[in-house]
């Protein structure tokens, strides 16, 4: 038996859009493959010195860059109660890291990565190609312009970044408790 390895366009205005939301969706399956079996010890974990970001802390961290980069930055308008609602953490902690997030099961991570996910696909998948090129200025003086279509690249590029140290504190957890 083989396996396709293809692209199949998610339903958007264009074919462009839905390959792009299609390795948007393909990439968080990645990372939901990754935290499947993790109990709530690794999901809390902070690597051997306490100082890495969590597994939950990064989950939580995904879904939040993904709602800010729609609503503040291409939508430039704030979160609607429903979204800030699944955010009860800061962005980032005093020091400008990620907020450490202990203590959220993993069925909450799940829930808010797939809340999310379907309010940023409703999203892009109603826009018009021209919406989808369009840049946006820049707001809260952050020195960029943007379009949808970037800002989808940089969320494909960002989780996979995340899905990476994901797997690597997994491997390590396993070893540690293996020993």
């Amino acid at each position: 038996m083989t396996t396709e390895l293809k692209i199949n366009p998610l339903p958007a205005a264009t074919p462009e859009i839905g390959r792009w939301l299609w390795a948007l969706a393909e990439v968080r399956q990645r990372t939901l493959r990754l935290v499947g079996d993790i109990d709530q010890r690794l999901l809390d974990w902070r690597g051997s010195d306490g100082a890495e970001n969590s597994v939950g802390s990064l989950l939580y961290h995904i879904a939040l860059v993904e709602m800010s980069w729609l609503y503040l930055d291409l939508l430039q308008q704030e979160f609607p109660p429903e979204v800030n609602d699944l955010f009860s953490f800061p962005m980032a902690d005093d020091a400008g890291k990620v907020s450490h997030v202990p203590g959220v099961t993993l069925q909450e991570h799940l829930h808010r990565l797939t809340t999310t996910r379907e309010i940023a696909l409703s999203r892009f998948q109603q826009m018009t190609p021209d919406e989808w090129h369009r840049l946006r200025p820049p707001v809260n003086d952050q020195p960029y312009e943007t379009t949808p279509e970037w800002a989808v690249f940089h969320l494909i590029e960002h989780e996979a970044g995340h899905a990476f140290q994901i797997s690597s504190h997994k491997a390590r957890w396993q070893r540690l408790v293996s020993n």
